[in-house]
């Protein structure tokens, strides 16, 4: 992840002269590039730009260069406050108490949104005094630690969104019992201390050292740790657990579909339950496509490295700020996939910008709930005025 590489504006270095080989942990981080340290240095030749003179301790700033992933970067982080912040809009507007899943998504679109705010191109520390507010400059704004928390916070809430849509039909009757809208918010601010306590590890492994702001790791294996721990808990489990969701989910509305279409072909529960299915099977599957595309060259990358792998330059390469931009695409891409195929979400878009209340909507992205006893009246009356011309 890019949660190293993001703060890399140059690359200096003090390399050792003996001929023992580097290991990953003769490489750390400082806010002016990357520094490279042997384990058993005895001499040092400085390879650098900068002059031998002593640099005086005082705050001072690198300003933005606006190289072309930072403007990538701006452009991203624009669409995913304007996006986010719709639906938001369009969520809270709903007359009726929000649902588990609409909760959900609310919850998916704030860290969206903080992720976006965070990811804002500014300039970065260059030098700074070893005092107490530098120390937590260093380890909570440069490490980018707020940002990883609101990223980390999205991946699971995406992932707790699949569970909670397989439970609504594969399991309906304890999914009403379980998913009520406490437990929902419960889940939520369970998921935000989940992903703070997973990113204190930040506040551990930055720190300033020699006027910079630095990433070093103990010891070898604790850097190792650090890759697997973040590739396993923050991508590996997460895409596992969304793709199981979406096989079952397809699984059970098929299974469901096969008697309505056994018993009558035309009869209009079966119509719309087939519709329905049809519309969540896509979004559910564009969803994880889009989340798997974006992060997937950013997490084996940063695994890669964390185990010694790739060298730490990969860091500052091109080719790693490229995976770095592809991830926070992520970030703006839901309301896109929302308002391309969620009819009740294109409605609920038109009555805010007219201003016009949301009377008609109860919910905009409960579907399965309504579809899985969609053989009584009131289910069909809702589903009846969803539009089929988007599937």
């Amino acid at each position: 992840m890019a949660r190293i590489g993001m703060n890399i504006t140059g690359v200096s270095a003090t390399m050792k002269t003996d001929t023992s080989p580097l290991m990953s942990s003769d490489f750390y981080m400082t806010s002016s590039g990357l520094s490279i340290f042997g384990a058993n240095m005895s001499e040092n030749v400085t390879v650098t730009n900068f002059t031998d003179a002593v640099v005086p301790v005082v705050w001072s700033w690198i300003p933005i260069s606006w190289e072309w992933w930072e403007v990538i970067q701006l452009i991203l982080a624009i669409a995913g406050i304007i996006g986010n912040s719709l639906v938001m809009l369009v969520l809270f507007r709903v007359k009726k108490k929000l649902c588990s899943t609409d909760t959900l998504i609310a919850g998916l679109a704030l860290a969206d949104f903080l992720t976006s705010v965070f990811i804002i191109p500014h300039a970065q520390v260059k030098t700074l005094p070893d005092t107490v507010a530098a120390q937590l400059y260093c380890r909570i704004i440069h490490s980018n630690s707020l940002m990883w928390t609101s990223i980390c916070a999205s991946i699971f809430t995406l992932t707790t969104i699949s569970i909670e849509r397989l439970m609504a039909v594969r399991y309906p009757i304890i999914f009403k019992r379980f998913f009520t809208s406490r437990t929902t918010s419960l889940a939520i601010g369970g998921i935000w201390i989940i992903s703070l306590v997973i990113n204190t590890v930040s506040f551990y492994i930055h720190y300033i050292f020699e006027g910079n702001c630095a990433l070093g790791f103990p010891t070898p294996s604790f850097q190792k740790f650090i890759g697997i721990f973040f590739f396993i808990s923050e991508y590996l489990v997460p895409v596992s657990v969304m793709i199981l969701a979406y096989v079952f989910t397809i699984r059970t509305l098929r299974e469901r579909a096969q008697p309505y279409s056994a018993e009558n072909q035309s009869r209009r529960p079966n119509k719309l339950f087939l519709v329905a299915r049809r519309r969540v099977i896509e979004i559910l599957f564009i969803v994880v496509v889009i989340f798997i595309i974006c992060w997937t060259p950013d997490q084996f990358g940063f695994l890669a490295v964390t185990v010694g792998i790739i060298d730490f330059s990969h860091f500052d390469s091109p080719l790693y700020r490229s995976f770095v931009v592809l991830a926070f695409v992520n970030s703006c891409a839901n309301p896109i996939i929302y308002a391309a195929r969620n009819p009740n979400f294109r409605q609920a878009l038109k009555e805010l910008f007219r201003n016009v209340p949301s009377i008609r909507l109860q919910s905009v992205f409960a579907v399965i709930d309504e579809t899985s006893n969609a053989t009584t009246d009131t289910n069909v009356t809702k589903l009846s005025s969803v539009d089929n011309t988007v599937v």
